[in-house]
């Protein structure tokens, strides 16, 4: 039933977190989850126990449709596409924003993504419209009691290393560690295609091979061809139909240069008339468009990084090495309070540092059963605000340092646009 995603009453732990201005995920009608759980709904196949749709859309918008379009631009948060089309660089999208206040057959909401706000976790939900909890894909970097080490979740592979997966000995079956399936199945099962528009470095990834296996895969090899792809589904694909097509780019740039950068601007507006040339000048017809993102960014200082993976003390504290996010940082261990104390010691004032079991009762990773979650999340979460990141992983002998990060509770990683509009 819908209720799973609803805790029963304000949680005390949610209480202090929001008084110290930090942002919950709301899984209840005004997040990510809530994007594919619309899809299902408006092509009628959205069943009981899902998530709700989005509570606030405009239900003129899902009249008639016969197609959903979701573009997920990664890392574009609320705050990032508010200052792009306010600094011009994205003039399609500030077109599409100025519709929507005009409220001509279009609608901007301000929403939030899941928790963690990072892409490991909501893509996986996009492609479920599974919460974190129940999917399992919780954080970029989750320890994995199946193979014994901290694995990248994006490849399913070895976190030490740059690049490798699990699956690709023949022998390890992908499917065998999917936990909820995906609304491709779902979709197909109801004689509905959908199409996935992705890099093509994506067919055989991971993500694809466990939780869209059940689409077709469009691929494309330079991101300027993402427009052309989409344009041409849009036209193609039959109905009805359900398509997703991924932009990398604003996220990779503001890892490296920051949010605020030349660069991201620049990368933005690349973006943009990508999406022009799929959607510009097209009359409101059958297609329900649905733009938003998987997080925002916080901009942060590489140089104030917590060297957590290369504190010796600690690490002889945890029974394995860190895991999760640059923002929010998994510490399985059993001496939780001489972590605590030890953390507090040498960096005191900088983080807040929570209970595991705690946020699972919270609901802030979402409903469902916990069991999974505890073995991939530490007994103690470690989450940072404010410029500053943690070095959790060394990759390939290297500390990984952006200018740029997210993963934690603040509104610049947590709040996402919605962005909707008929074609």
């Amino acid at each position: 039933m819908a209720w799973q995603y609803r805790p029963p009453m304000p949680h005390p732990l949610i209480e202090r977190l929001r008084a110290r201005g930090f942002v919950m995920p709301d899984y209840d009608g005004g997040g990510l989850l809530n994007v594919p759980a619309t899809a299902l709904d408006v092509l009628g196949a959205r069943d009981a126990g899902d998530a709700l749709p989005l509570r606030d859309l405009d239900p003129s918008l899902g009249e008639g449709v016969r197609q959903v379009v979701v573009v997920l631009a990664d890392g574009l948060g609320w705050w990032q596409l508010e200052m792009f089309c306010d600094n011009g660089h994205t003039p399609f999208l500030a077109e599409l924003r100025e519709r929507a206040r005009r409220r001509e057959r279009a609608q901007l909401i301000e929403a939030t993504t899941v928790f963690p706000s990072t892409t490991a976790a909501a893509i996986t939900t996009l492609n479920t419209a599974r919460t974190p909890l129940e999917h399992g894909n919780i954080a970029y970097f989750l320890w994995l009691e199946e193979f014994a080490e901290v694995t990248a979740m994006l490849r399913w592979g070895p976190a030490i290393k740059r690049r490798g997966s699990y699956f690709d000995d023949p022998a390890v079956d992908p499917l065998r560690y999917v936990k909820v399936p995906s609304i491709h199945a779902r979709l197909r099962e109801r004689g509905i295609p959908s199409y996935l528009i992705e890099p093509e470095i994506f067919r055989a990834e991971a993500m694809t091979r466990m939780h869209a296996a059940e689409a077709n895969f469009v691929g494309y090899v330079v991101p300027s061809t993402m427009g052309v792809r989409l344009h041409s589904a849009l036209n193609d694909s039959p109905r009805p139909s359900y398509v997703y097509a991924y932009w990398s780019g604003i996220d990779l740039v503001s890892h490296l240069y920051g949010p605020r950068s030349e660069e991201a601007a620049i990368e933005a507006a690349i973006f943009d008339l990508s999406l022009r040339h799929a959607l510009g000048g097209r009359a409101a017809g059958d297609t329900l468009v649905i733009l938003t993102a998987d997080h925002g960014h916080a901009t942060t200082d590489p140089d104030k990084l917590l060297d957590i993976v290369g504190d010796a003390e600690l690490r002889a504290l945890l029974r394995n090495p860190p895991a999760g996010e640059p923002r929010l940082v998994f510490l399985h261990t059993d001496h939780p309070d001489r972590v605590r104390e030890h953390i507090d010691r040498k960096w005191p004032g900088l983080t807040t540092l929570l209970d595991r079991d705690e946020l699972i009762d919270a609901g802030l990773f979402g409903r469902g059963d916990p069991t999974l979650a505890r073995s991939r999340i530490g007994e103690v979460v470690v989450l940072l605000d404010r410029d500053l990141g943690a070095a959790i992983v060394n990759v390939d002998g290297q500390t990984i340092r952006h200018r740029g990060s997210h993963g934690g509770m603040t509104a610049d990683e947590m709040r996402i646009p919605i962005l909707a509009w008929r074609a």
